[in-house]
């Protein structure tokens, strides 16, 4: 079974159910439920509980109850939920626009990277992608997003988003903002804002207007 860390698993022998936050030695994972505490269970002792998040096959066949609605081409975010006292923080892609997105998430390691996420998103609607611990937030990981938006509306064209994203621990201090499909509050951050593009030209003429004037 390949197993990898945000993933939920289910004890074999216990009631008991968690998300993966790390891998130990003698093939020992560790587990942490929903009070935050990680627990060491064998590799073997666990089963892989998957998800029902829908697809895009889903949404189609769906009443298009949001045919009038005007058509949402911004709102792409990484949500990260969780109390810091109770230990568990999970990371979600929101999708707040009218695309279908293709996501996928990769962890950073240098100049390595291993995929952790890979997964359709549909519009209006959200995915969890990982999950560590508020206790070790100075190692939380770098990621790689690779998103392609997708719809069969006519729109105008998009370029894949290729960023880099990590959470420091200062992040956490800003307020959290209420997100209504998820039905609670996380840090937001936005993944699909257009990067100011300061050019040598702008920097020069910033300069110049801000110069001193000689007497």
């Amino acid at each position: 079974m390949n197993l990898k860390i945000g993933d939920l698993v289910r004890f074999v022998d216990e009631p008991i159910e968690g998300y993966i936050t790390s891998f130990q030695d003698n093939d020992i994972i560790g587990v942490t439920d929903d009070t935050g505490f990680e627990i060491p269970v064998l590799r073997s002792k666990v089963t892989l509980v998957h998800g029902n998040m829908r697809t895009i096959e889903d949404e189609l066949d769906e009443v298009p109850a949001r045919a009038n609605m005007p058509f949402v081409d911004k709102g792409i975010f990484v949500g990260v939920a969780g109390e810091q006292k109770d230990g568990l923080a999970k990371f979600f892609i929101i999708n707040e626009t009218s695309y279908e997105l293709l996501v996928s998430v990769s962890e950073m390691s240098g100049t390595k990277t291993t995929g952790i996420f890979a997964n359709s998103v549909p519009k209006h609607d959200y995915a969890q992608f990982y999950t560590a611990n508020f206790s070790a937030v100075g190692k939380w990981p770098t990621f790689h997003l690779q998103i392609i938006r997708h719809t069969r509306m006519q729109q105008t064209q998009t370029q894949p988003i290729s960023k880099e994203f990590r959470v420091k621990p200062m992040d956490l201090i800003l307020s959290k903002e209420r997100v209504d499909m998820l039905n609670d509050k996380v840090w937001l951050f936005e993944i699909d804002k257009e990067e100011e593009d300061i050019g040598l030209d702008k920097l020069k003429s910033h300069f110049i207007s801000h110069r001193p004037k000689g007497r």
